[in-house]
């Protein structure tokens, strides 16, 4: 099992699964900041993938579905697509 340590680099203890929704969603808000820098000149593009997320979070798209807009949307962008999958 990957335990992971609690923010002040403690072990994690009756709240760990409090603390890896944190870490996750900050994880999620460090990935997004880095796509909207990573497109800062093409604004159409970092609108694309909030849409994309969006319908996903609205149940109206597959989570296949979503992989593949992605995969196309960052096709020249590897190291993105593999850090979101």
């Amino acid at each position: 099992k990957n335990i992971q340590k609690g923010p002040a680099g403690g072990a994690p203890g009756a709240a760990e699964g409090t603390q890896q929704q944190p870490l996750e969603f900050d994880h999620a808000i460090n990935y997004v900041t880095t796509i909207k820098k990573r497109f800062s000149d093409e604004p159409e593009t970092y609108k694309k993938f909030l849409e994309i997320l969006h319908t996903y979070q609205k149940e109206q798209r597959g989570i296949k579905e979503v992989l593949e807009e992605v995969s196309v949307l960052f096709s020249e962008h590897p190291d993105l697509l593999r850090e979101f999958t």
